[in-house]
């Protein structure tokens, strides 16, 4: 950050350079810093940001963090083919069966009848 050419930044962008190249060159985060210096996180934090969105800074995070990998590999297969409903008996007492395919006629006669078990 030390390289950061500081024309073009505003009072409070400066100051926050400052305080985000002390907390460096001290090894602390940035909110330990500004707890430890009683400084307002919200405030600072916000001016962070708003130099991070500008491109004005970085805005990765301290090294040790979580870095950055390749490509996951993604295997798309053919989908499934769906269970769908070819037959479905309702009964007026409330039960339904659904069948993926029609049931052979026996079952269905027996069924019908009131014989099948």
């Amino acid at each position: 950050m030390s390289d950061l050419n500081s024309e073009g930044l505003s009072e409070r962008e400066r100051a926050c350079v400052a305080h985000l190249e002390e907390a460096r060159r001290q090894g602390v985060s940035f909110s330990r810093y500004c707890r430890e210096k009683e400084l307002s996180m919200n405030r600072w934090t916000w001016i962070k940001r708003t130099m991070v969105r500008k491109g004005v800074i970085g805005g990765g995070r301290r090294a040790g963090g979580s870095k950055r990998t390749g490509f996951v590999p993604v295997r798309v297969a053919p989908a499934a083919a769906a269970s769908t409903t070819v037959c479905r008996i309702r009964h007026p007492s409330g039960w339904t069966i659904e069948c993926a395919s029609y049931p052979a006629t026996s079952w269905m006669s027996a069924l019908m009848s009131g014989e099948a078990a």
